[in-house]
């Protein structure tokens, strides 16, 4: 008969099973690269939260989309501060966007742009390679809003 020794790999997966915080998910390097996406997508969408023009829930959702790959604990706890309380409901929610809403948020977007591209044009600071990559990004979430949560034909 053999004594019973703990065997101290089996009780780290107890411990870490038991535990929905426990660092046992981030262990790949996939999953840091995707938990750093996600909190610079947050932090991004925290700078909108505050800065009339630049967007919000585009970067909540890409932030989200991140860390639910990588780190579901922390985009919990991020989404419920009160930074982004406000936004969380559309982030979590399934329902269809409707095509006011789609309108809505397209011809924000598009004023928004077209009032930072005249500021850095006026002040002599829009450039060429400045312009482009303004007109990329425009188009990058013009896509992303006429394909977020469309109804179903």
């Amino acid at each position: 008969m053999t004594p019973n020794v703990p065997n101290p790999t089996s009780d780290a997966a107890a411990l870490a099973a038991s535990n929905p915080h426990a660092p046992h998910a981030m262990h790949t390097p996939w999953r840091w690269a995707l938990a750093s996406m996600g909190v610079v997508c947050f932090a991004l969408g925290g700078v909108g939260a505050v800065v009339p023009g630049m967007p919000t829930t585009v970067f909540l959702l890409l932030g989200s989309f991140f860390l639910v790959r990588s780190c579901p604990w922390l985009e919990q706890r991020l989404l419920s501060t009160r930074l982004f309380r406000p936004y969380a409901e559309f982030v979590r929610s399934r329902e269809p966007m409707s095509r006011k809403a789609r309108v809505a948020a397209i011809i924000a977007m598009t004023i928004s742009v077209a009032v930072s591209l005249a500021v850095l044009a006026l002040t002599h600071k829009l450039t060429p390679i400045v312009g482009g990559i303004i007109a990329a990004l425009w188009l990058v979430g013009f896509v992303a809003i006429l394909l977020f949560r469309r109804p179903k034909a």
